[in-house]
């Protein structure tokens, strides 16, 4: 298995976003990290970035990228042209995980029903969260996942609701035994695990909770957030082999 932590640039946002009932007014530079894998013949990208967002959210979401930091540019530099994707797993649908999915029109689309079902009609408190042409793309394939899923041996998905009601987060097992879990927004940093602070941004706080104690009872060797940079060490375990 080869594993590989690349991103889409940086936004802002207030941190309250990010931890329920904390920090609100502070704003935090968020990154979004992305995975690309390569495990059981397929290469597979875990999330997709923020991409271009319509006009309307550039103002309250100002993304910062500079032209090597896109994610089409940072697979490019490992060697990886967006055709050659063969699988994305969306850990959900939210503007700034699916924002590239439009460049990979030869992978098929990993996805919990539940949560297409949500993203295609949210409840008005959750619906700024979806952008409907991210996802809703001519002419790609999208295989609908209703739970627990094992894509290729050492790559699995499983369900982490409460942030969006059908999110998911991937855990890799390497041949060495190391355990890498990408947690998506269901721990969107370090310390909605640590401290099991649920996410700011929640559809069901009961859910997000149990999603957070759920991901620390696997007690892998080295957990990801979508938000936050990983430390040096912790890269270079997650890189080797």
């Amino acid at each position: 298995m080869k594993i590989r932590v690349l991103g889409d640039g940086y936004f802002k946002l207030d941190k309250s976003y990010l931890v329920y009932t904390k920090y609100m007014g502070t704003i935090y530079k968020a990154c979004f990290n992305v995975l690309y894998v390569e495990a059981g013949g397929e290469r597979i990208l875990v999330d997709t970035g923020i991409g271009e967002l319509p006009e309307k959210y550039r103002k309250f979401y100002p993304v910062e990228r500079k032209p090597e930091e896109a994610l089409e540019a940072r697979l490019k530099s490992i060697g990886v042209e967006p055709g050659k994707i063969t699988l994305v797993i969306n850990t959900h649908l939210h503007f700034d995980h699916c924002g590239n999915n439009k460049l990979f029109r030869n992978a098929t689309f990993l996805v919990q029903v539940d949560e297409l079902r949500y993203a295609y009609y949210p409840d008005r408190f959750m619906k700024g969260g979806y952008i409907r042409e991210q996802f809703d793309i001519p002419g790609i394939s999208i295989e609908p996942l209703y739970g627990y899923r094992e894509v290729v041996e050492g790559v699995e998905v499983i369900p982490t609701p409460g942030h969006t009601p059908g999110h998911q987060s991937v855990v890799l097992t390497r041949d060495d035994g190391v355990q890498v879990v990408f947690c998506g927004d269901a721990a969107p940093l370090s310390e909605n695990l640590e401290r099991e602070n649920i996410p700011g941004i929640v559809y069901s706080p009961v859910s997000a909770l149990e999603s957070i104690k759920l991901l620390k009872q696997l007690r892998a060797d080295v957990y990801i957030y979508p938000h936050e940079p990983i430390p040096p060490d912790k890269l270079k375990l997650i890189e080797q082999g």
